[in-house]
C-alpha cells in the first residue's frame, strides 16, 4: 500500500496510506487512511504537470455525493 506525507491545518506531518483511488465525471479522487485510525478522508487528486495536488473537497453536497459513490463502488466490488 502506497503512502503519503500530508500537512495539516497547524503545519504538521501526517502520514495517510492510499486505499484507494478512482474517478468521478472527470475528476480524480483518492480514500486515504491515517494510520491507527479508521476514518477514510476523501481528497481529490489534481495533476499539475510534475506536481499532484491533493485537495481537500470543501463543498459539504459535493463531498456528501462522492462519499455516497465512493461507498457504492466499494459495495459493487465486494459483490453487494
Amino acid at each position: 500500500m502506497d503512502s503519503i506525507v500530508l500537512y495539516d491545518e497547524d503545519n504538521n506531518e501526517v502520514k495517510f496510506n492510499i486505499i484507494d483511488t478512482f474517478g468521478v465525471d472527470d475528476k480524480n479522487y483518492c480514500a486515504l487512511q491515517q494510520e491507527d485510525d479508521d476514518l477514510i478522508l476523501i481528497a481529490e487528486v489534481i495533476n499539475n504537470d510534475d506536481e499532484v495536488i491533493f485537495k481537500a473537497i470543501d463543498d459539504q453536497e459535493e463531498l456528501d455525493e462522492i462519499i455516497k459513490l465512493y461507498e457504492e463502488m466499494k459495495d459493487e466490488d465486494n459483490g453487494n
